[in-house]
């Protein structure tokens, strides 16, 4: 009888120890999953359709709201013909400007910036009112210089 006891007392603590063991994992994988989170961007196209206006389709696509904050930041490639049309109905230019490329962004355009030598990208900012949607109405667009991607970047 006293080892019946024994027996099914060492079977619960063993039980008892293995959820304590998980549950204290749990915040450490919240943690993970949260950082994994802020580095890693969005490529759903419908899901930023909720949050701001896209005026024609997209080619690539990557996008992330900023944590903590009520910044939208994305990365998007046109056709050239729909880049051509978005820079002229967003015109007149304001200006040149150099960006530096985050992880985040396609590799298309972190290798672009590596190839240049100073790591940055080159660009030329426009209005970025064909894609504000309340209650993003502020911002800037900018075209990278040589591609049909554009940084948009509203709060």
């Amino acid at each position: 009888m006293i080892t019946r006891i024994l027996l099914l007392l060492i079977l619960l603590s063993a039980i008892g120890c293995s959820g304590r063991t998980e549950n204290a994992n749990l915040p450490s994988n919240a943690n993970t999953n949260a950082n994994a989170e802020l580095n890693s961007a969005n490529s759903n196209l419908e899901e930023l359709k909720m949050l701001i206006n896209v005026p024609y389709e997209t080619e690539d696509l990557a996008w992330k709201k900023e944590g903590g904050s009520d910044n939208i930041v994305a990365v998007l490639r046109f056709s050239p013909e729909d880049a051509d049309k978005i820079a002229a109905e967003s015109g007149p230019a304001k200006g040149k400007v150099s960006i530096s490329p985050e992880s985040w962004y396609p590799s298309e355009l972190t290798a672009q910036s590596e190839t240049s030598g100073d790591s940055g990208l080159d660009g030329t900012v426009y209005d970025p009112k064909l894609f504000v949607l309340a209650p993003y109405s502020h911002g800037r667009l900018i075209r990278i210089d040589a591609t049909n991607y554009f940084l948009l970047e509203l709060s």
